[in-house]
């Protein structure tokens, strides 16, 4: 059997944020390399790797057969659609989609109300903060990784059923811990982008020059 793999950086993360002991579903799984290493680690008993496409489960399988990983399935569909209360999951991993995406996901699953959330938008990270806290699910944690040149975020989140009011600056800056490198270069690239369209919309300036007082 081959020697274990290391995760990246935003795996890595999402990977600490997952509870230990929890039955997991991997959405949008790919290469199955977070499942199989949390696996393979000992800190969950069981997972499932679903993604909406055949190609990526085939590689999940093969990850899953190299290195010797059991108790996971390989499941094809879309969001959460492939999971229900018979799998007594505890935890959903939804990494490496939009932010608007995984919103869409959250939104058309009842499941996605009672499992841990750990989620990990590639883009549009405002849109996901702002569908939680109008959906009644709170934050309870968010961090930040630089990762192969780029900086991505991590939340963590959970059902409480409590809607939340926000301030617009809350959607980019969320609960990130600006003492932190990584936190505060991803806020920088939120305002970047928010300058690049005040060109076209003076009335982001406001935003813009809150959000910099922040840093």
């Amino acid at each position: 059997m081959d020697k274990l793999f290391s995760l990246d950086e935003r795996l890595l993360k999402c990977a600490s944020l997952v509870p230990d002991g929890s039955r997991l579903v991997d959405v949008g799984s790919d290469h199955a390399y977070l499942p199989v290493w949390l696996l393979k680690n000992g800190k969950i008993p069981f997972a499932i790797a679903s993604d909406i496409n055949e190609k990526p489960l085939e590689s999940g399988r093969a990850t899953a057969e190299k290195y010797g990983a059991k108790d996971i399935e390989f499941r094809l569909g879309a969001g959460l659609e492939t999971v229900g209360e018979d799998d007594r999951l505890d935890c959903a991993v939804i990494a490496g989609m939009g932010g608007e995406v995984i919103s869409l996901i959250l939104e058309g699953s009842p499941l996605s109300k009672k499992l841990d959330l750990v989620l990990q938008p590639m883009t549009k990270s405002e849109e996901l903060v702002k569908y939680l806290c109008e959906n009644g699910f709170e934050l309870k944690m968010q961090s930040c990784v630089f990762c192969r040149g780029k900086y991505y975020t991590v939340i963590k989140a959970r059902f409480d059923g409590e809607k939340r009011e926000y301030e617009e600056s809350f959607l980019y800056a969320g609960r990130l811990d600006l003492s932190d490198e990584a936190c505060r270069g991803f806020l920088k690239n939120h305002i970047k982008n928010l300058k690049n369209k005040s060109r076209g919309d003076k009335s982001l300036l406001p935003l813009i020059e809150e959000l910099e007082n922040m840093l």
